[in-house]
């Protein structure tokens, strides 16, 4: 279902900001992830799939991170990539990931890409998405 694809222009400059800003403060992620909190939960990695010219953002679930790298299980639906399929384990290095995000307390901590994104709609869209979401984006 095309409806939930977000097309982004591969030189956004919103977008590359806020993979960026994953990038930069992924430790942070890897800290909480190696050591959870009780009040901590649903942490997920943004990856970067190719399959020949076509190029898809996805998050992962079940993420683990060793040697450098993040692994996970593939937690959307490609629209698409041929190559990979939901429930696929997946793998990429630290410093390629598009995003991170982990809910703490019911609200979003991370999630960049998902902020800017949220960010581009009209107010009457955002509600709903925000409605849509299982946890809280300040």
């Amino acid at each position: 279902d095309e409806s939930d694809v977000t097309y982004v222009k591969e030189n956004d400059p919103k977008m590359a900001a806020a993979i960026e800003k994953a990038r930069g403060s992924v430790d942070q992620f890897i800290t909480a992830l190696n050591n959870p909190k009780p009040s901590q939960s649903e942490f997920s990695v943004k990856m970067l799939i190719e399959d020949g010219e076509h190029k898809e953002h996805m998050w992962t679930t079940s993420v683990k991170f060793k040697d450098g790298e993040f692994h996970g299980i593939l937690n959307n639906t490609p629209f698409q990539l041929k190559s990979v399929k939901l429930g696929d384990k997946v793998h990429t290095q630290k410093n390629m990931i598009s995003d991170w995000m982990y809910v703490e307390n019911e609200k979003l901590v991370g999630g960049y890409t998902l902020r800017s994104l949220r960010d581009s709609l009209p107010e009457k869209e955002r509600k709903e998405f925000d409605g849509n979401m299982p946890f809280t984006i300040e």
